[in-house]
């Protein structure tokens, strides 16, 4: 689960006391599911154990019909308030990956699971920015997967990103859901983390 500014300095200072509710979003990170039942539902978080606290219930989101949900979020707030952060769905796959040469546009990222159309996000690690070409606001289809090394595309099957510059980057693959009737987002019990082993 990547973590805005706003939800690692509330873990540093807080704990996980700012992150009382979680709800869904159609893109990442700017525009949260609205209209039909949706609202945001409250999360309780059980003690932590190995670096890792999860929801210690069943979360069921209201979702509208016509929506396509990209991630699921975290709230400080039953409506308005923060956004903490947001996660993944429909998938646990994630990790570490480096552009070692601009030429190939391809990201090195040793056994990553990933397949071709697979959809995936990426966020800048260690503070520092993406390597240029990639932005934290898109959602990428996987082309071009081998074993170890993926690239990137806006369109499933297209023409790889142009990854003009170097750089380190962590990636999260994501299934969007679409709900052409009204239906619910689950979460299951535990399915939940906030998982310090794999800090960005």
């Amino acid at each position: 689960m990547p973590l805005t500014t706003t939800g690692a300095n509330d873990i540093l200072t807080n704990g996980l006391t700012d992150f009382t509710h979680v709800g869904a979003y159609t893109d990442l990170g700017t525009t949260e599911v609205a209209g039909g039942s949706y609202a945001r539902q409250a999360v309780t978080w059980a003690a932590a154990a190995s670096r890792l606290r999860d929801n210690t219930a069943q979360l069921t989101i209201p979702i509208p019909a016509a929506t396509t949900v990209f991630v699921g979020s975290v709230h400080d707030a039953a409506s308005a308030g923060n956004l903490e952060a947001w996660f993944q769905i429909g998938s646990t796959l994630r990790g570490v990956g480096t552009v070692i040469t601009a030429v190939g546009d391809a990201v090195s990222s040793n056994g990553h699971g990933l397949v071709n159309t697979n959809r995936v996000f990426v966020q800048p690690v260690a503070g520092e920015a993406l390597p240029a070409g990639l932005s934290a606001a898109t959602l990428y289809f996987v082309v071009g997967a081998t074993t170890d090394s993926f690239q990137v595309s806006l369109t499933s099957g297209g023409a790889a990103v142009d990854i003009t510059a170097l750089g380190d980057l962590a990636w999260f693959r994501t299934v969007p859901e679409t709900f052409g009737s009204a239906g619910n987002l689950v979460i299951a019990t535990g399915a939940l983390d906030i998982d310090l082993s794999f800090v960005i």
